[in-house]
């Protein structure tokens, strides 16, 4: 887990790309679902995005409890 986290901090604007990216995509497929009523993503594309939205904001979290106690 602290490679993959030192990987994601290691490139400069991919955090923010990941994070408002998964949610954007996220959003858009239920904005479609609910006015189209057929889904955007399938779920073998849908599974990873929910998991990365998930892990970069436990990630943020994370970042801002360090910043906090210092």
């Amino acid at each position: 887990m602290q490679k993959l986290e030192n990987f994601i901090y290691s490139v400069k604007y991919l955090p923010p790309i990941l994070y408002f990216g998964s949610v954007a995509l996220l959003g858009y497929d239920i904005y479609y679902d609910l006015t189209n009523e057929i889904e955007f993503l399938n779920v073998y594309t849908e599974t990873p995005l929910i998991i990365i939205f998930f892990l970069m904001t436990y990630l943020g979290a994370k970042n801002i409890k360090r910043n906090n106690s210092k």
